[in-house]
């Protein structure tokens, strides 16, 4: 099973709020739901996240976020390698899963083929 997961948690060291802020008329998390749901080779996609908004973003666009992410998890300390793990487990994924691909949604420009063409 080939599973996507989106990290995209509500706070940034930098920019407040990045992954929705608006970006010619979409919050920039949805770029990357879209080109992921196009993928033929995707089994699942999942977002990991602790921010209420990006939830309903990512429900809007068809993708069920069972639970929020924890504080520790969303923190600027945290270890990507924790949160995959812990997206996972909430999915109850972590032994069906064989292969992770990791989508940041701070890559609007990203397409489809660039996510097929990784994972082949």
């Amino acid at each position: 099973m080939i599973v996507c997961i989106i990290p995209a948690r509500k706070d940034s060291k930098r920019i407040k709020n990045k992954n929705i802020k608006i970006l010619n008329g979409k919050p920039l998390i949805e770029y990357t739901i879209i080109e992921a749901k196009k993928s033929k080779l995707l089994d699942k996609i999942i977002v990991s996240t602790d921010s209420p908004t990006i939830r309903e973003i990512s429900e809007k666009n068809g993708i069920k976020v069972y639970k929020l992410r924890s504080k520790k998890l969303s923190s600027e300390n945290a270890k990507m390698l924790s949160v995959l793990k812990n997206a996972l487990i909430v999915n109850n994924l972590r032994k069906k899963a064989k292969t992770i691909v990791l989508l940041q949604p701070t890559s609007p420009l990203r397409k489809v083929e660039h996510i097929d063409k990784a994972i082949k």
